[in-house]
Formats: C-alpha cells, structure tokens, sequence
C-alpha cells in the first residue's frame, strides 16, 4: 500500500515538472518554426532576385549594355515582392496592382519600387573599363529613315547611317575579325570575351516573419556591419522604419551580348559612361 503512495506522488511530482520545461521549450520550438518560415520566403525572394537579374542582363544585351535598360526590366521583376515604402504606396502600387495587374498598375508599382529603393540596383562587371577601352571601335549608328531619304527603301530598308559616330565593342561579323588573344589587365582576352556582359545586382530584402527578422537581421549584422550592401540596406530603415529590417541579397549573370557594348551616356567619346 505504501508502495502505491509513493508511485502516486511520484507521478504527481512529475506531471508538475513537466509545466516548466514545456514554458522553456515552447516559445523556442515557436520561434525555430518561425525562423523555417522566414527561410522559405527568404529563398523565395532570392529566386526571384535571380529571375530578375536574367532578365536584366538579356535586356542588356539587346540595348548596348545600358544600365537604364536592365534597371526598369529588374525593377519591373521585382515588384512581385511589393516591398514599397508607405510614402509611395497607393491603391495604384498595391491593391489595384494585384486586384487588376494592367500595364497601368505595373508600371506605378515599378516607379514606385525604385522610389523606395533608392540604390542603384545594376553593376556591370564585364566588359572593364580597360576591356572597353581597348576594343571598342568608332562606328556610325543608325537613324530612321523614309522616302527617298533611305539608301536601301527599295529594298525595305528604314534606317539610314547617321552622321555622328559612336564608340562600341564590335559584335558583327565576328569570324571575320581579329580573334588573337591580347594581355589587358594582367588577363589573356579576344574579341570573343569581350562580347560577353556580366552583372551583379543587389536588392534589400524585408525580413517578414516577427522576432525571426530580428534574429537573422542581428545575427547577420554582425558579421557584414562594414559590408557596402549591407550598409545600402541600412538606410533603408530610414525610409520604411526601425522595425523594419533589409538584409542585401545578390544576383549575378552572365550572357552574350546581341548588340555592341556601348559606353552609355557620353557614346561619341566613350569616356564618361554611367555603365562602366
């Protein structure tokens, strides 16, 4: 019978142990399934960081390699996250965006986005400015033309040389020129490589999911305080609030360029160019 009380209290007393350790293990199992979640959007935001900076890049390849290109393009991507400040937000960024995603809409919530996001989003990697500066030829561009006006309207033809000349990395007939490899900054490079654009971008991304942003955000901080992304996405605080939280996420790519690479902003001379 004694037996039967002491396994009765024990059973008590171990029932009663059983409160606080689920008080401990609790908020830390709710805040380990928050962090998983925060991490999945996370990778969300990331994938379309990288379908964006694709996009980017193709549309910089079809435009000269101008930065105002794949800015707008990479802008447009993006507002699929919808991280837009409230002083820029409206009806027309937000809910008429999603309600109704017309050109119209789109294209509010794309000036919009850039206007939360003050940094600049694109970075050309390749071609260098020694690249550029040692391939680049001067060509005559062409205009629009009609009439009597056009050489080859005969032929269908709508474009006419143009009288200036402009700077450029050739990409025509290409088997037809010089394919040797020539040193350029210590590195071995034809023609070939100089045809191909690379960029890097960068998007502050909002941690969502509460007390897990602030986790990884401090966490993270510590390790990149003096890093530049991070510190472009430090200013973002300013802009959305201190309870907001932006950590940079990167993407990059590489793609062969359709047009000649240009120096974008100053083309006759080829010196002050806003992508190099």
């Amino acid at each position: 019978m004694q037996l039967g009380f002491q396994s009765l209290r024990l059973s008590i007393a171990q029932r009663g142990q059983a409160l606080p350790e689920m008080l401990i293990a609790f908020p830390l199992a709710v805040i380990m399934v928050m962090g998983v979640v925060q991490i999945a959007l996370l990778y969300r935001g990331k994938a379309t960081v990288n379908n964006a900076t694709f996009l980017a890049a193709r549309s910089g390849s079809l435009n000269h390699g101008y930065t105002e290109n794949m800015e707008n393009v990479f802008w447009s991507r993006m507002v699929a996250l919808g991280h837009i400040s409230p002083e820029a937000r409206g009806n027309a960024t937000t809910i008429g965006l999603f309600g109704n995603p017309d050109e119209a809409n789109l294209l509010a919530s794309k000036k919009a986005l850039a206007i939360s996001h003050s940094y600049k989003p694109v970075e050309v990697i390749w071609p260098t400015r020694e690249v550029f500066d040692y391939f680049a030829i001067s060509v005559k561009d062409l205009e629009p033309c009609s009439g009597s006006g056009c050489p080859f309207s005969k032929y269908g033809g709508g474009f006419k040389p143009a009288q200036k000349k402009i700077f450029e990395i050739p990409v025509d007939n290409l088997d037809a020129r010089d394919s040797s490899l020539h040193v350029i900054d210590g590195r071995k490079i034809n023609l070939l490589d100089a045809n191909l654009l690379s960029i890097r971008t960068r998007y502050c991304y909002q941690l969502e999911v509460p007390v897990a942003n602030f986790i990884i955000w401090r966490t993270l901080r510590v390790i990149n305080s003096e890093n530049t992304d991070w510190l472009k996405c430090e200013g973002m605080r300013g802009v959305f609030g201190r309870d907001h939280y932006f950590i940079p996420v990167v993407g990059r790519s590489v793609i062969r360029m359709q047009t000649g690479f240009r120096c974008e902003g100053d083309g006759e001379n080829g010196v002050n160019c806003k992508n190099l």
